[in-house]
């Protein structure tokens, strides 16, 4: 790469080399980046220091608007031995349009010695293109080909037409037409190698008001397109080097094929080789001795000519030139073979036309091409028939005496059309008389309208026309043609025995007005006859075509089919396109609209509605899910593009709208299912939630304070969560927690912050989880709600009290703590008021338990006990009981038994609360070694 220095220099001094950039003209000073490299980016390309050291320190720098951007910071601790450093110029780098510019800076050593490098500047412009009119093509057909009868011939090449300039170019400017051949109408597929070229011209005032005209050469770029081919042209201005507009394509249709034969018409010289023969002087022979006759046997030597019914030589290989004689190969070839070719007008004696020498038999082709002059077979001026001629070929052995005649072909030469005269001079003569309009319209303008065109009668426009003209033939082609406001079509081709018919849909091809009517006729050979003299048909007074100027609108892609449509959407019913009735012309009453959408990928994948009358106001069309969509998208599980257009309706006839392409995205993760654009899949299998008592959707106190867990196992058949998805999880309708998991999974657990379950009211929370492509919130797809039972959060009541005799000496639970302990025996338990937790009325349980460890630790058999108590009025104090006599004896069942006990209650407030424990020494044996109810402690 050549690297130059662009601008001045920042500072004095001698710089670093300069940089390049790739893709970008280094003799452009402006340094104009082309568009392709603002979207896909491109390379810096620095060459390396001279004299590098280690730990060289590297700056790259883009300086925008007076502001530093540094994009690269790299040290080189070992020199390298490279003769170039590249680095990513990428498209945001280039995001922002103006100038800028570019150097980079070396800190040798990565001291303070540094070596800035000259500025590149850079010219950064994303500003659309302008759009210039399609290019046209002067010649083509009404049908937009360019094919053997145009006029002048394509040998001559192809009239491109391109358009004014106006309010675009200015003079100086340079225009780029570019001609591209392809092997299909419509401009598809793959380029035919060799046709492209390009061609530039510097406009003028006169060209950017008028346009111009180029001339596409025939050679090499349309040579090659003949049989349904097509070329596509496009013209690019640019200004100072600069791409500032570019046209619409312009396509035209090219076919040289002529039907019945095998190859393209209007060959030129050089497109049929003969490498095999050579065409050289008479050679003198003696007159053949069997020259006159058949003579004996079977002819070894064949030949054949390619002609058409009764041995006539069709038009277009007069045409060429050529008249080409194939010569089958023998069975006694040698190198030095040649022939000498006889003919004469039939019942005339033959006479020698050329001589040939056939040469290397490695070379010859099977059969082997004689092309003979066509001047060498003149018509005759008289008779007016054709004329016949006889043609021999004889070929001498290694060029010796040996002498091997072919059999005689017949051919005939006719170049007179119908109605023409060869004697005393070629002249062609109009032909005769007009075609009769068999049901014509019976008013005075012979009127044309939509009433006449519905009659049964008038589905074709009948005509008779006499065929008794001079040396008429049955397969001779009448050519009819209508003609209105210059357009000219052909409406009817074919043989005729004296009556034809032209269906009266070809009229809406012409415009309203004077239908003009005149007709050729063609002979089998293809002499096209002169025009009849152009007569008055009809007056065309039909309802004009209509002009649909607009793609329809779909509303949720809006602006242009730039937002992708999702589930969410059609959920919504949002999705709807919509028919602007302003942008049709020519409407009639009876016209229907009918609106399909298409996979842009696969034409057979489409789906269509309506047809619904057109109105004056604008149609819309709901776009539905079920049996649409949802066919057209299948089980893709990719966006798809869709393209969308409306059909206008009229008869039989289709008039086809511009197109929109938009995209759509209807992939439902965890799989389809019936409901679906509903984002909720009840087939999704339900959550589990827990908290720290582990049990299932059902939170208790104890649990409201800890964190608990969210717990999904997908069932066998469900698709497993891919590392593309996420799943979420939601209480009470908030996120709890998020899952993605790095390989597939068919479970998960997320952890639920104490946070969230402190704040989840009671008595009832739902839970739910959702699947998702990661990254996009769109066709969320939602199980049902498994119902949480969620009780209240935990309160500690407060604790109970018991009789305590003198808590300073000995604060244990005794017989002090006991009602009547000499009779029922039970431990009276204090209960504090709480108007806020326990109001009156409110039933509680009271519990007695003991152990035989001071850590409460190991429960004592036969101590629990239990009992409710209902909580009394206000100013009543509160004391229930609670165990009897066989608990306590249970805790000390001998002497010098040793026992710890705890009270406490419980009550139902959201949820079972329990209060502070009581905990306390137990002793129930009195200093005599009896009970409290005086009863006797086993000593054993």
């Amino acid at each position: 790469m050549t690297s130059m220095t662009f601008n001045q220099p920042r500072n004095a001094g001698v710089l670093a080399m300069p940089l390049s950039v790739e893709g970008v003209d280094d003799n452009d000073p402006a340094g104009h980046v082309p568009r392709d490299l603002l979207i896909n980016g491109t390379r810096i390309v620095i060459p390396y220091w001279i004299d590098p050291v280690p730990n060289d320190e590297l700056w790259v720098v883009l300086r925008q608007n007076g502001v530093e951007h540094r994009l690269y910071t790299e040290f080189y601790p070992t020199p390298l031995t490279v003769p170039f450093l590249y680095f990513d110029l990428t498209a945001q780098h280039l995001a922002t349009d103006g100038i800028a510019f570019l150097y980079y800076k070396i800190w040798k050593g990565s001291g303070g010695t540094d070596d800035p490098s000259p500025e590149r500047q850079l010219t950064i412009d994303h500003t659309p293109l302008l759009t210039l009119e399609e290019p046209w093509f002067r010649h083509a057909t009404l049908r937009g080909y360019l094919n053997n009868d145009t006029n002048p011939p394509l040998t001559s090449g192809a009239t491109v037409v391109i358009p004014s300039f106006i309010n675009i170019a200015l003079p100086g400017d340079i225009a780029k037409v570019h001609w591209r051949g392809y092997s299909s109408l419509n401009g598809s597929g793959p380029e035919v190698p060799g046709t492209y070229g390009v061609w530039d011209k510097q406009l003028s005032a006169a060209d950017i008001a008028n346009g111009f005209d180029h001339v596409v050469p025939f050679l090499v770029h349309i040579s090659p397109l003949f049989d349904y081919d097509s070329a596509v042209v496009v013209c690019q201005l640019f200004r100072g080097g600069w791409l500032i507009a570019e046209s619409e394509k312009g396509l035209v249709k090219i076919d040289r094929v002529i039907p019945g034969e095998s190859g393209p018409s209007g060959l030129n010289d050089g497109e049929i080789e003969m490498t095999a023969l050579e065409q050289v002087t008479f050679k003198a022979r003696p007159k053949a001795p069997r020259l006159g006759g058949d003579g004996a046997g079977v002819f070894a030597i064949s030949i054949s000519v390619d002609t058409i019914a009764d041995d006539f030589i069709p038009k277009s290989q007069v045409d060429t030139g050529k008249i080409v004689i194939a010569l089958a190969r023998f069975t006694e070839e040698e190198e030095l073979d040649d022939l000498d070719i006889y003919a004469a007008v039939e019942g005339q004696t033959l006479t020698q036309i050329d001589y040939k020498v056939l040469g290397p038999i490695a070379d010859r082709t099977d059969p082997i091409l004689l092309e003979l002059d066509v001047s060498k077979f003149p018509e005759l001026s008289q008779p007016a028939d054709p004329t016949a001629y006889e043609v021999r070929v004889i070929v001498y052995k290694g060029g010796a005496g040996n002498d091997d005649p072919s059999n005689v072909v017949r051919i005939v030469r006719d170049d007179n059309p119908p109605f023409g005269v060869k004697y005393p001079s070629k002249r062609l003569n109009p032909p005769t008389p007009l075609p009769t309009f068999v049901n014509a319209p019976v008013d005075a303008q012979r009127l044309v309208n939509e009433a006449w065109m519905q009659l049964p009668a008038n589905a074709n426009l009948d005509f008779t026309l006499p065929v008794t003209y001079p040396l008429r033939r049955a397969d001779d082609e009448l050519e009819v043609h209508l003609v209105s406001g210059g357009v000219d079509i052909v409406a009817f081709k074919g043989t005729i025995t004296g009556s034809f018919s032209v269906p009266n849909a070809e009229l809406r091809k012409l415009p309203n007005g004077r239908v003009m009517i005149h007709y050729f006729w063609k002979d089998h050979v293809g002499n096209l006859s002169a025009s009849s003299v152009p007569a008055a048909l009809l007056t065309l007074g039909l309802a004009l075509d209509p002009v649909l100027h607009k793609a329809p609108l779909v509303p949720v892609t809006d602006p242009n089919g730039t937002t992708t449509i999702y589930l969410d959407e059609f959920f919504a019913n949002k999705v709807s396109s919509i028919v602007e009735r302003a942008f049709i012309d020519n409407a009639e009453p009876g016209d229907e609209i009918t609106l399909l959408v298409e996979d842009a990928s696969d034409p057979t994948n489409f789906k269509q509605l309506g047809p619904q009358p057109l109105a004056a106001a604008d149609l819309t069309f709901s776009l539905p899910y079920p049996a649409f969509f949802a066919d057209l998208f299948g089980a893709s599980t990719d966006a798809m593009e869709f393209k969308v257009w409306f059909e206008l309706v009229r008869g039989a006839k289709l008039f086809p709208s511009p197109e929109l392409f938009f995209w759509a995205n209807l992939y439902a993760p965890g799989g389809l299912y019936p409901e679906l654009p509903n984002p909720t899949n009840p087939a999704f299998v339900f959550p589990v939630v827990t908290g720290a008592s582990n049990t299932p959707n059902d939170l208790l106190p104890g649990d409201r304070d800890k964190p608990g867990k969210f717990t999904v196992t997908l069932g066998i058949t469900d698709p497993p969560i891919t590392s593309a998805e996420t799943a979420k999880c939601y209480i009470n309708n908030k996120l709890v927690g998020e899952y993605s998991p790095f390989a597939d999974a068919t479970s998960f657990v997320v952890d639920i912050k104490t946070a969230d379950i402190t704040a989840l009211p009671t008595p009832t929370v739902p839970a739910h989880w959702t699947r998702q492509r990661t990254g996009i919130d769109k066709n969320v797809i939602s199980s049902n709600p498994e119902t949480v039972q969620v009780k209240g959060k935990r309160i500690d009541l407060l604790q109970p009290t018991i009789r305590i005799r003198n808590p300073t000496l000995k604060d244990q639970m005794d017989c002090f703590a006991m009602n009547n302990a000499t009779t029922a025996w039970v431990l009276a338990v204090g209960i504090p008021k709480d108007a806020v937790n326990l109001p009156p009325g409110k039933v509680i349980t009271v519990h007695f338990a003991a152990y035989s460890d001071a850590t409460y630790t190991t429960l004592i058999p036969g101590t629990p006990d239990s009992k409710p108590y209902t909580i009394q009025a206000v100013g009543t104090v509160d004391v229930a009981t609670v165990a009897s006599a066989a608990n306590f004896k249970a805790a000390q069942p001998t002497l010098g038994s040793k026992a710890w006990a705890k009270v406490w209650y419980e009550a139902d407030i959201g949820g079972t609360q329990t209060s502070i424990e009581l905990q306390k020494p137990l002793d129930t044996i009195t200093s005599s070694g009896e009970y409290c109810d005086r009863l006797v402690v086993p000593a054993t």
